[in-house]
């Protein structure tokens, strides 16, 4: 509801912001990996009661950048989570984990889904990094990620 209702906020005002409304996207990491998955894929389901006029502004990322997320395999025998829904309307994403995430399953099971889906995906997996490092300085994961990220968003924002 909430990822939904900020999408909505953001895009209604992004002319005033200096924005461009087709360039609105979410980035998630962890458990905010999994909720930016959801908003990617359901944004066409009204999660909350409508409450004025922004309601009627689209939900749908552009774009979406999964940082180790967590939870998105959580389908029969560590498939994509029912619930995310891939069609061709699902927006461009980016993702980042390590193999020795306890949860990197869940970047290699979206990874698959949106290749075989002809979905644009960008998808890096690193040897080491565990899991919750975001930008902590000190290991190739997370000095690395954001470079990636930056060019990955400067092609996205060019298109």
């Amino acid at each position: 509801m909430d990822v939904q209702r900020a999408i909505r906020i953001v895009r209604s005002k992004s002319t005033s912001m200096g924005l461009n409304p087709n360039k609105i996207g979410v980035m998630g990491f962890s458990a905010g990996g999994s909720l930016s998955a959801r908003a990617s894929t359901n944004f066409m389901k009204q999660t909350y009661p409508i409450i004025d006029e922004i309601d009627q502004v689209s939900s749908k990322p552009n774009f979406a950048l999964l940082i180790y997320p967590a939870y998105l395999d959580e389908g029969e025998n560590n498939s994509l989570t029912p619930e995310l829904t891939l069609t061709i309307d699902t927006p461009p994403m980016f993702l980042f984990v390590t193999a020795t995430d306890p949860y990197a399953n869940s970047s290699l099971v979206m990874a698959s889904a949106l290749r075989e889906n002809k979905i644009p995906v960008e998808f890096h997996l690193y040897p080491k990094g565990d899991h919750g490092y975001g930008l902590r300085k000190g290991s190739e994961a997370p000095e690395t990620w954001p470079i990636l990220a930056e060019k990955w968003l400067n092609n996205i924002i060019k298109e």
